[in-house]
Order: C-alpha cells, then sequence, then structure tokens
C-alpha cells in the first residue's frame, strides 16, 4: 500500500480522537461562560457543543469509512491492519457519545 495512504489513514486517527478530546474539554470549561439569551431553549455554546460533536461523528465516519475501503481495496494489507480506521472511528464517537453527558461544567456558577 502507499505510504501517503498510511500516513493519510493514521492522521485521520489522529484527527477524530483530537476533535473527541477538544470537544470534551470545551464541554467541561466554556460550555458554561458562554451565556444563553433570557427564555431562549438554546444558546451559542449549545450551537458550538452540537457543531463540535457533528465534526466528531463526521471524522468517524470518514475514518470508518477509510479503514472499510481499506479492507475492499487493499487486499495484501492484514486485517489487524484494515480494521483499525473502522475500530478507531466508531470506537472514539461511542466513547464521546457516552461521555459527553456526564461531563461537569466547571465553570458554572
Amino acid at each position: 500500500m502507499n505510504p501517503r495512504t498510511v500516513r493519510n489513514i493514521q492522521l485521520l486517527e489522529r484527527s477524530v480522537v483530537a476533535a473527541a478530546v477538544i470537544a470534551l474539554i470545551y464541554r467541561a470549561t466554556a460550555y458554561a461562560i458562554i451565556g444563553k439569551p433570557e427564555g431562549a431553549p438554546y444558546g451559542v455554546a449549545d450551537i458550538i457543543d452540537f457543531a463540535l460533536g457533528l465534526l466528531v461523528f463526521a471524522l468517524g465516519c470518514l475514518c470508518a469509512g477509510a479503514g472499510v475501503m481499506m479492507t475492499v481495496k487493499h487486499k495484501e494489507v492484514g486485517p489487524e491492519t484494515a480494521y483499525r480506521p473502522a475500530v478507531v472511528g466508531m470506537t472514539t464517537f461511542v466513547a464521546y457519545y457516552l461521555i459527553h453527558p456526564y461531563i461537569p461544567a466547571l465553570g458554572a456558577p
């Protein structure tokens, strides 16, 4: 397999994990600092939180898709190498989805 492809897939794996960590750090720190207008059901903090969650989901799907494509297209690659991006992408999103509601807002008054 092309070394450039391997590097890009590794970068994608690191990106999905980094995005999930950044989203959880945002949830724990800056989420409570950004205010919500009086009487509004959602504020700017909720929109940013949703966008970060959507980014984690999109990167996880791309990572999983890269793993599936590597499995289908590159038969010479072993299954442990081909399944790794799929497992990293799906596991990271599921972990983010399960941990996200339990992150306390540290900056809450």
